[in-house]
């Protein structure tokens, strides 16, 4: 290298290294992604701004939109079903040796509590209707709310029922922040240093004038208020549905507009053209809005063409809709809303088996239903045993337990006789042949056992032997023969061999 190059080399400018990208990538600002808003904010200081809002269009929904409609309806019926779920008494005199006497009673007694006017006291739900009211306004507006009744209140002889409650009644308007003499309120809700409610305020005078507005505050042990949760630190329930609003909101106005557009272009043929653009002299004379004598008004026939003066052209109407790609658009967008609704498969929502088979709707459907028995799972912990507790409580109180001998059950064995479960809604089988199979395989393996079986059908085993009992009884005296027929093969053309 010679000396020039040396001295070129040296006063050479390197241009700096290009700078590496840092971070992720979603969480860049540029101009693809500046639509998407940034926010630092806590769950409760968007609940406070958007809840009302967001409760107000998903029922708006629920009134309009058939979509969800059907998925309130779903949720219902897989969470609670046609019946509340079943109480199990659990009662024993000992490990092994259970109080028959006992566990009747309480069965008994909760299915009187539960009759229509009796557990809630507007008389306009039973205690299954309630349950599925319950389940209905939670999915729809995040959160239910139920006052309880106790003693005289209760109106009845066990001295417990329970009145629902709009959750509209809670004062999300009303917000303050702790200091060292009142605790902090969030959306209505007043809560601790530990963020556990305290008490709840409700709403009186005027819910939409904002200067005629008050609130009352009620104690947190004297309300039941229950939601699911998402955040941590939430204070308040959130739509179930909320991810998939706007897309069942839009689905359904392009639907309507679709629909609108080609009724309109069923309807019209055509538009007369006159030369001068004015309107064509057809039709009979009458007045117009404006009073003025001479306007032309035509009529026509769905499907026919009217004779038209000399010089004027027609021009027909070439609607867009009904369109070859308005369908695939559409189940697109309901694919779309139904990943957004918890516990929603699309072929059930949107009533669409065209494209499945059997392994496909084998996979939503049991995908689905672990979905439902984890809600069924939080509606037992949140709201069947608390309640339940509570009854059971007051009824031993008031001596509302009766014994078959009408003896009522002691209230010094109230930790004895509170021992329960709950038995929730099942499902059929699938496949109902196979999966026959499969359970009788396991039962012979030993892996699994007849109650578990008849649990994931919402049945109890001890009710299947009691109809079994009584059925062979019933047989026995007109003299029929319940033996089993021999099983045949599942192929047809399978020979038997000889014995």
């Amino acid at each position: 290298m010679t000396i020039a190059d040396k001295i070129r080399s040296i006063f050479r400018r390197t241009p700096p290294p290009a700078p590496q990208q840092r971070g992720f990538a979603a969480a860049q600002l540029n101009r693809l992604t500046e639509s998407w808003r940034l926010t630092a904010e806590r769950i409760d200081d968007e609940l406070r701004n958007d809840l009302d809002a967001l409760r107000s269009r998903s029922r708006k929904l629920e009134f309009d939109n058939d979509f969800m409609r059907n998925y309130l309806d779903i949720a219902e019926t897989n969470i609670v079903g046609e019946t509340a779920p079943r109480l199990v008494s659990l009662v024993d005199n000992a490990p092994g040796s259970p109080d028959t006497g006992a566990r009747t009673a309480i069965v008994n007694a909760w299915a009187e509590w539960g009759k229509p006017g009796v557990c809630e006291v507007s008389g306009h739900y039973s205690w299954a209707g309630l349950c599925q009211a319950i389940v209905r306004g939670t999915a729809r507006d995040g959160e239910a709310l139920v006052l309880p009744k106790y003693g005289k209140a209760a109106g009845n002889k066990w001295g417990y029922s329970l009145q629902l409650l709009d959750v509209d009644r809670l004062a999300t308007w009303l917000n303050r922040t702790a200091d060292g003499t009142q605790n902090a309120i969030v959306a209505g809700v007043e809560i601790n240093a530990n963020g556990r409610a305290v008490a709840y305020h409700f709403t009186t005078g005027q819910m939409t004038a904002a200067s005629a507005r008050n609130a009352e505050r009620v104690p947190a042990d004297a309300v039941l208020h229950r939601f699911i949760p998402q955040r941590a630190e939430q204070r308040r329930g959130i739509p179930w549905g909320h991810a998939a609003i706007l897309s069942m909101y839009y689905s359904g106005e392009f639907a309507l507009s679709a629909l609108v557009a080609a009724k309109h272009g069923a309807d019209h043929l055509g538009f007369f053209v006159s030369p001068d653009g004015s309107a064509p002299p057809i039709g009979t004379e009458t007045t117009d809005e404006d009073g003025n004598e001479g306007a032309r008004i035509v009529t026509s026939a769905a499907g026919t063409w009217d004779t038209i003066p000399t010089g004027y052209d027609i021009r027909t109407v070439d609607s867009k809709y009904p369109n070859e790609v308005f369908g695939p658009f559409l189940k697109i967008a309901n694919q779309r809303m139904a990943s957004g609704l918890p516990g929603a498969s699309y072929p059930e929502l949107c009533n669409d088996y065209e494209a499945v088979n059997f392994s496909s709707i084998r996979a939503a459907l049991l995908s689905a239903r672990d979905e439902w028995k984890k809600r069924q799972n939080w509606f037992a912990a949140a709201w069947l045993e608390p309640i339940f507790a509570d009854w059971l409580r007051f009824s031993l109180l008031n001596g509302a337990i009766l014994l078959d001998n009408g003896a009522a059950l002691p209230i010094i064995k109230a930790d004895k006789f509170a021992a329960h479960a709950w038995q929730f809604r099942g499902w059929a089988w699938v496949d109902p042949l196979k999966d026959v199979e499969t359970a009788r395989e396991g039962i012979a393996l030993r892996i699994t056992s007849r109650s578990r079986i008849a649990r994931e059908q919402g049945r109890d085993i001890e009710e299947i032997f009691d109809d079994l009992q009584t059925e062979e009884a019933l047989a026995r005296q007109y003299g029929i023969d319940l033996t089993a027929p021999p099983a045949t093969p599942l192929n047809p053309k399978q020979e038997q061999l000889p014995a």
